[in-house]
């Protein structure tokens, strides 16, 4: 993470096609990967939908801001630090302090 960063591998890029060929915590990521992305698309589709009423009209749609800010700090932060926190472990757990690489 300190120089490349999460790629984005999931378990279907190893050969085996099994968990247990996976480095350990790579199911685990994969899965708060896929929660953060969702949660965050959920949060800005509820924020689209509750600005729909103001679409016509002259007003700020006030109620979608404070979703999307209350979604974003409330439930996505907690998200992303708990996925950084998951990378920083996977990386410390390399044996040269860097992240291992993973089979393409």
């Amino acid at each position: 993470m300190k120089r490349v960063g999460d790629k984005g591998e999931s378990l279907r890029n190893f050969p085996d096609g099994s968990r247990t060929s996976a480095p350990p915590g790579l199911s685990r990521i994969a899965l708060t990967r896929g929660a953060l992305r969702g949660t965050i698309a959920l949060i800005a589709g509820l924020a689209l939908v509750a600005s729909v009423p103001y679409w016509g009209g002259m007003h700020f749609p006030v109620t979608s801001l404070v979703i999307y800010v209350a979604g974003m700090v409330f439930i996505a932060m907690p998200l992303c630090l708990y996925y950084e926190s998951l990378l920083m472990a996977q990386a410390a757990a390399s044996p040269d302090g860097c992240e291992a690489p993973m089979p393409r």
